[in-house]
């Protein structure tokens, strides 16, 4: 896979790291594929992921989202985002990457793939502006119910209002990961739930740019947007083909809970061409997981039933 790096200035303030991937030889390109990684995680983690969507016809973009590594000034900003509204700035910042690609290969479809919180990004892009994008797919998404969203709402503004915007508060992250080891005891480590796999556990222990706790100004707008999504599923387009994939034993799912309801929900406002599926075991990070050849091969087959266009690149 051939690799180049750009740095993009966007309307917001600061700058996003962004990385284009591509198959090493001319290639009749079926689409392009745009990441979308999740809560503090980067998207280096998804080389592997890239490479094979690269070796199968398809384009790749994928960047550093603002407050994670890459695209942060320093590490003091690790967590944090803006003085603006976090979430809804990611959002801009996808519409605007969106638009450079298509810029760039008009004619390829577009598929977004988001993980956790970029799932969550993924959706609330099609419910805004699901016109651009030919298809997502959505991995360790989950649907919370809105009285849990109300109140972290409201917790992380008192807090942002006694503390600052950056303000780490360690009852947030408790509130928002705290249950999540719980399934999974006796625990190793504190990230047990995101993988079966004890090697992939400790490579992201040991990263410095994951884990961590992100600022109250972050969660603030992070709850908030997802009320936002909670209250709009009916302005996804209903002709936007969605997969859906999860461990089975993902705790951001509840355990198959709460995913199953939200495809659900897609199922209710009539999305035409929704698939879902659990692998048995897995928990959150199922492209790093022991069945992680199964799940790429399963995108990889989705994408191509969905990819019309072929564009030659060199």
């Amino acid at each position: 896979m051939k690799t180049k790096e750009k740095i993009l200035k966007l309307s917001q303030e600061g700058a996003i790291q962004c990385y284009i991937g591509s198959n090493d030889e001319p290639t009749e390109y079926k689409g392009v594929v745009l990441i979308l990684h999740g809560m503090c995680e980067h998207v280096e983690r998804y080389e592997g992921f890239a490479e094979k969507l690269t070796k199968t016809g398809y384009l790749v973009y994928a960047h550093n989202q603002r407050g994670h590594k890459g695209s942060i000034a320093s590490k003091t900003d690790y967590g944090y985002m803006s003085d603006g509204n976090n979430f809804n700035i990611l959002i801009s910042d996808i519409y605007e990457i969106i638009g450079l690609i298509k810029a760039a290969h008009p004619g390829l479809p577009l598929f977004l793939f988001g993980h956790s919180m970029g799932a969550f990004l993924a959706e609330r892009f099609a419910q805004l502006h699901g016109n651009m994008i030919n298809g997502i797919i959505l991995s360790g998404s989950t649907k919370y119910s809105g009285v849990t969203l109300g109140i972290g709402t409201l917790i992380a503004k008192i807090i942002c209002l006694l503390r600052g915007r950056r303000f780490r508060s360690k009852l947030i992250n408790q509130l928002t990961f705290g249950t999540y080891n719980k399934g999974f005891r006796p625990n190793r480590t504190a990230y047990d739930w995101l993988n079966r796999d004890p090697i992939e556990v400790d490579k992201y222990n040991n990263d410095e740019y994951c884990g961590g706790i992100f600022t109250s100004a972050f969660y603030k707008d992070f709850f908030a947007g997802l009320l936002a999504i909670n209250n709009n599923y009916e302005l996804v387009p209903k002709d936007l083909p969605i997969l859906m994939i999860s461990g089975s034993k993902d705790p951001v799912g509840n355990y198959s809970k709460n995913v199953t309801k939200l495809y659900r929900t897609f199922r209710k406002i009539q999305i035409k061409d929704v698939e879902f599926k659990l692998y048995e075991g897995a928990r959150h990070e199922i492209l790093l997981e022991y069945c992680k050849d199964e799940v790429v091969g399963d995108c990889l087959g989705w994408l191509v039933k969905h990819s019309q266009a072929t564009q030659k690149i060199s």
